[in-house]
C-alpha cells in the first residue's frame, strides 16, 4: 500500500497532459508519472482530452483528473481544436509546469502556456529524424522539433542523438534539453528476471515474443517473414497487441504456414501477466520502423530476455551493446533479421547482464529523476535549493 505524505509548502503545482489513456508507451509513462508525483506528495493533476482508453484503469483514483474539451475528430485536428480550451485552463488553474506526454502534444502544450508564468516541458517520444528520412523532409522535421524545444522551458529526450540535434547552437537551440532514462522496469519485472527458468536450449522450442500495436510502425510482418526462413530450429511465437493489421498478419501466418506456431494474445493490461510473458521468452523480436527508445525492449532486457531489433533508432545502440545482443538490423531487412534471430538463439547472454544494461531505467528511479527535473523547472520564484528541499 502506498502512503502519500503531506504536500510540501513550496512544492510546485504540476500538470501532466495526455491526449488519451491509450495502449502506447508514452501513455503509460505519463500516467505512471502523474501517479508517482501524487504518491510523493507533489501537487499534481492529470489533464486528458479523452477519459476512456485501455490504460484508464492505471490512473490512481486519488489523482485529480480534468478533461480538456476536445472534439472527437482525428487526433491531429483534435489537437488543434484543443488549443483555446487548454490555454484557458492554464490561465484558470495556473499550474507551475505542464508536462507533455510526447511528440504530438509538445507543440500544443508549448503554445497553450505562452504569455503565462507556466512552464512547458516537452518529451521526445519518437526519433526526431526517422531512419531513412533525408532531404527536405528531414530538415523540416528537425526544424519543427527544434522550434518547439525552443518554446519549451525544458525538453526531455531519451537518446544522445536527439539531445545533440535539439541543443545545437542557433536561434532554434533548445533552452534546456535533458537526457533522461525511460521509466520502464518495474519491481515485478525485476522479480521475474530473478525467477527465470531454464535458458533456451535445443531440446525445446525457442520461446519468442513480440509486443506492440499491430500497426505499420511496428512492422511485425518483417519478423514473421524472417521466422519463415528458420529451418534448423523449432520455435513458438506469442504476439501481444491489438490494432488494424491483425487480420492481415493472421493471413500472413496462414500463407507462410506458421499459424500452428504463432499465438495472437491481443492487448494485455495485467502487469503480472506481462512480466510473466517476458520472463518466459528467450527472445523479444522488435522489428519496428521507428521508435523513441523502444520501451518493450527495455522491459524484455529487464526481465532477462534477449532482444533482436531493427535499427529503428540510434538510441538503442548503447543498450544492445551493453546487453551483449546482436547489433541492430536494417529496418525491413528480412534476411538480416532471420540471421540475427539464429545468432541470438545460439549466443544467449546471462540474465544478470541483460538486467544490468537497463538498470537506470528502473521505474521508481527514473520517475524520481523526472520529478526532480519538474520541481526545478516549476519553481518559478523560489531558489532551486529551496524547491529541492521540499522533497529530500
Amino acid at each position: 500500500m502506498f502512503h502519500a505524505r503531506q504536500v510540501a509548502a513550496h512544492s510546485p503545482f504540476a500538470v501532466v497532459y495526455l491526449y488519451r489513456p491509450g495502449d502506447g508507451g508514452l501513455d503509460r509513462v505519463a500516467i505512471q508519472l502523474a501517479n508517482h508525483l501524487h504518491r510523493r506528495g507533489l501537487r499534481v493533476e492529470l489533464w486528458l482530452a479523452h477519459l476512456d482508453g485501455p490504460l484508464a484503469g492505471m490512473i490512481d483514483p486519488a489523482l485529480t483528473v480534468r478533461r480538456v474539451c476536445a472534439p472527437r475528430w482525428v487526433r491531429r485536428l483534435s489537437m488543434i481544436a484543443q488549443f483555446l480550451p487548454l490555454a484557458a485552463m492554464v490561465r484558470r488553474h495556473r499550474p507551475d509546469v505542464v508536462y507533455s506526454a510526447g511528440n504530438q502534444s509538445n507543440m500544443l502544450v508549448a503554445a497553450a502556456t505562452l504569455g503565462t508564468q507556466t512552464r512547458a516541458v516537452g518529451r521526445i517520444s519518437n526519433p526526431i529524424v526517422r531512419p531513412g528520412q533525408q532531404g527536405l523532409s528531414a530538415w523540416a522535421r528537425k526544424t519543427r522539433f527544434r522550434a518547439i524545444a525552443r518554446a519549451c522551458s525544458m525538453t526531455i529526450v531519451m537518446g544522445e542523438t536527439d539531445r545533440q540535434l535539439l541543443a545545437e547552437e542557433g536561434p532554434l537551440g533548445g533552452r534546456d534539453v535533458r537526457l533522461m532514462p525511460r521509466p520502464t522496469v518495474t519491481r515485478l519485472m525485476e522479480q521475474a528476471c530473478n525467477d527465470r527458468g531454464t535458458a533456451c536450449c535445443p531440446q525445446r522450442p525457442a520461446q519468442l515474443l513480440m509486443v506492440g500495436r499491430l500497426a505499420p510502425q511496428k512492422d511485425q510482418a518483417t519478423a514473421l517473414a524472417a521466422l519463415a526462413q528458420l529451418r534448423g530450429r523449432d520455435w513458438r511465437l506469442r504476439i501481444v497487441g491489438q490494432g488494424p493489421l491483425r487480420a492481415q498478419l493472421e493471413a500472413q501466418c496462414t500463407r507462410l504456414g506458421l499459424s500452428d506456431r504463432v499465438e495472437f494474445l491481443g492487448f494485455v493490461d495485467c502487469p503480472h501477466r506481462m512480466a510473466s510473458l517476458f520472463a518466459e521468452a528467450d527472445l523479444l523480436l522488435q522489428p519496428s520502423c521507428w521508435e523513441g527508445l523502444a520501451g518493450t525492449m527495455i522491459e524484455a532486457l529487464g526481465c532477462g530476455a534477449g532482444v533482436v531489433a531493427t535499427d529503428c533508432t540510434r538510441n538503442i545502440h548503447p543498450l544492445l551493446a551493453a546487453a551483449g545482443q546482436h547489433p541492430p538490423v536494417p529496418v525491413g531487412h528480412v534476411d538480416g533479421f532471420a540471421r540475427a534471430i539464429e545468432w541470438a538463439l545460439a549466443h544467449p547472454a546471462p540474465p544478470e547482464q541483460l538486467a544490468q544494461a537497463v538498470r537506470e531505467h528502473g521505474l521508481d528511479r527514473a520517475l524520481d529523476t523526472y520529478m526532480r527535473a519538474l520541481m526545478t523547472v516549476g519553481a518559478r520564484e523560489l531558489p532551486v535549493g529551496v524547491a529541492l528541499q521540499a522533497f529530500p
